[in-house]
């Protein structure tokens, strides 16, 4: 591909890289009893609009797979698992289902009548970027009645800008890198997002596929695969499955019954490997019919520095409330391992744990009771600095609470067995 850079000389490759070097806002200072603490940059981004994130496709290439036996039975699965394309060839095209988008590469300049069979045929046609560049392309581009878009192969600095480039002049850039770093990705989305273009990575597997929709938080619009695996289309579908999927925890105010000194225990610290938001923490009970949502160290304290990533949980027997309505024992939990961070609002979000940091400390018992009347309670380090959130999203330090007062929390039909939720009578006391 470097070879074409030198043939689109109506292209500066160069544009706007600028956009990727803006200077950022220097942190606001918020008092807490009257000493100054930083407040984390994060929090004052969340305030900012941003940009709506477009859905997330997928596109399976089977051009290369001849035989109609090696690409039949991925043909008949796309559909049903979210993949939106096919990049199929002239024989293959004929025998795809209406429902996907037909998407063909042309070598060179289409002849008039080739032109003529591309529109009939495909809904997308990727030209090559010195087709882009050409005046070729400037006079017969209202001619072209499909979907444009071009391809770029990232292999060196040079190819890497005509990408950015090709970000300018067409609405749709696949991009394939050979190196195994995510940074020239991001480079190139920086310049996409200003420019509406939808961006889609060719990608390996769905391990790939799911770190490359993370990219820069909005991550590629799209990934396209080419496997013989019938097993990456079922694998790849879930990827896009969990990625669509608008993450929310229902919350609810409970009423704080009792609390009571309960003597020495092995509590838990969950370091997570994000910054949390002012309004986020995690739901945490002894049984599993609900829990209570703990504040994270992210608040200013007069005594120590926060900590944005920490949640000082609870004790070891603690459930902790994950992705996917499942829970771990804060015991269970290890590096890697993934939890639902929630905000206040309900919105909540996957987040992986970093470590997990356990300590003989004071425990409190905290009982509190939903209106439904449902009673569960969370056992956490008896310290003025462990806080939970309450009704009106603010942090409470769970010494002072006192019967009567209100927190956020949530609760559920009970049962658990391995964290799963399951459909039998389970006496929890």
């Amino acid at each position: 591909m470097s070879k074409a850079l030198k043939e689109t000389p109506d292209i500066n490759p160069k544009a706007s890289n600028d956009s990727i070097n803006q200077p950022t806002e220097k942190p606001t200072e918020t008092k807490t009893n009257g000493t100054a603490a930083p407040v984390s940059s994060l929090n004052q981004a969340k305030n900012k609009p941003i940009a709506p994130v477009r859905s997330k496709y997928a596109w399976f290439d089977i051009s290369s797979l001849t035989a109609p036996e090696q690409w039949g039975a991925i043909v008949q699965a796309l559909p049903h698992q979210k993949f939106t394309g096919v990049v199929a060839n002239e024989q293959q095209v004929k025998q795809l289902p209406p429902t996907l988008d037909k998407i063909t590469y042309v070598e060179g300049t289409p002849s008039p009548d080739k032109l003529t069979a591309l529109n009939e045929a495909y809904d997308i046609v990727i030209l090559e970027p010195s087709v882009i560049g050409s005046s070729w392309f400037r006079r017969n581009r209202e001619a072209i009645t499909c979907k444009i878009g071009t391809s770029v192969n990232v292999t060196d600095p040079e190819s890497l800008q005509l990408a950015v480039a090709m970000t300018h002049e067409v609405s749709l850039l696949i991009v394939e890198f050979r190196d195994d770093t995510k940074i020239p990705l991001e480079i190139v989305l920086a310049d996409a997002q200003n420019f509406g273009t939808e961006v889609v990575m060719k990608v390996r597997d769905d391990i790939e596929a799911k770190v490359v929709f993370g990219v820069l938080e909005c991550g590629a619009d799209g990934v396209l695969i080419a496997s013989g695996d019938l097993g990456q289309v079922y694998a790849v579908g879930e990827v896009i499955t969990s990625t669509g999927q608008k993450g929310g925890q229902p919350l609810q105010k409970l009423t704080i019954v009792r609390t009571e000194h309960v003597g020495m225990g092995d509590r838990a610290c969950i370091d997570l490997t994000s910054y949390l938001g002012l309004d986020e923490g995690v739901l945490l009970g002894s049984f599993s019919c609900g829990g209570i949502l703990a504040c994270s160290e992210t608040h200013p304290l007069p005594y120590m520095p926060t900590r944005p990533f920490r949640i000082n949980a609870g004790s070891l027997h603690t459930y902790v409330l994950a992705p996917d309505n499942r829970t771990w024992y804060l015991s269970d939990l290890r590096s890697g391992m993934e939890v639902l961070v929630v905000s206040t609002s309900g919105k909540a979000r996957r987040v992986s744990v970093g470590r997990v940091k356990i300590e003989r400390r004071p425990l409190l018992y905290i009982e509190a009771r939903a209106e439904d009347g449902t009673t569960l309670n969370v056992i956490m380090q008896e310290d003025w600095h462990v806080r939970v959130f309450g009704t009106e999203g603010q942090p409470i330090n769970i010494t002072t609470l006192k019967p009567g007062d209100q927190v956020l929390g949530y609760t559920m039909d009970p049962g658990r067995h391995v964290g799963v939720k399951v459909d039998e009578l389970i006496i929890e006391q």
